[in-house]
């Protein structure tokens, strides 16, 4: 019966510690995917505000011709 408990024990400590664990590679990973989102959001902007002000030169530098 001893027996019976210390493994029962074992399995029940080796669950908890997987199960924390993998909780705290899904959390790592979200937070990961948030920063990362917001890093591309930026990064948009920038390449579309760029395209922007090149197009506007291309329509100035156009108009001169």
């Amino acid at each position: 019966m001893k027996t019976r408990r210390i493994v029962l024990a074992f399995g029940v400590g080796a669950y908890l510690v997987s199960f924390g664990m993998l909780t705290g590679m899904v959390v790592d990973r979200m937070r990961f995917d948030r920063q990362r989102s917001e890093v591309l959001a930026r990064y948009e902007r920038a390449v579309t505000d760029l395209n922007a002000h090149r197009i506007a030169l291309e329509k100035l530098a156009g108009g001169h011709r």
